[in-house]
């Protein structure tokens, strides 16, 4: 049990290191500190080149606002991630605590991912067939791994 309790803590550690000097960066904060939204679906930038009507503007603006947290302050997966950290990094680490805080983190990111996925179907049903067409040529022209590195001849940067 103790060389299990000592695996998932080093795991943990070098998880975290690697993370920290791998330089990522969690995505900027726009107005009142809100992250903004991405992840699957359809997100503004591919709704750009729909060729949406005045009307389709307004049930999108609509859904997404109804869908928009209402909380203020830091969000459930933030605490979270923060006390996850908080407890890998204690002096006696409660493994049993460790684990369960990995499981309401990846519970919460679960819900979130839901959320997105209910919202972006409900967008899809306010476009058009073409629209949708157009979407899906977009996406599947698009790369598949934005965090990569490009390729050379294609705006690489230097």
């Amino acid at each position: 049990m103790q060389r299990f309790a000592l695996s998932v803590v080093m795991t943990s550690v070098l998880g975290l290191a690697a993370y920290t000097f791998s330089g990522a960066q969690p995505p900027a904060r726009g107005p009142e500190g809100q992250r903004p939204r991405g992840g699957p679906g359809a997100g503004v930038a591919l709704l750009r080149g729909a060729d949406l009507t005045e009307e389709q503007k307004a049930a999108i603006k609509a859904i997404r606002e109804a869908e928009q947290p209402t909380a203020e302050g830091p969000s459930v997966e933030a605490r979270l991630r923060r006390d996850l950290q908080a407890e890998v990094f204690a002096d006696s680490p409660d493994v049993q605590k460790i684990a369960s805080l990995q499981q309401q983190l990846a519970e919460s990111q679960s819900a979130r991912l839901a959320r997105q996925i209910a919202t972006d179907q409900k967008i899809a049903q306010v476009l058009t067939a073409e629209q949708r067409a157009k979407i899906r040529e977009r996406l599947a022209q698009a790369p598949s791994d934005r965090r990569g590195p490009r390729p050379q001849g294609q705006g690489a940067r230097r």
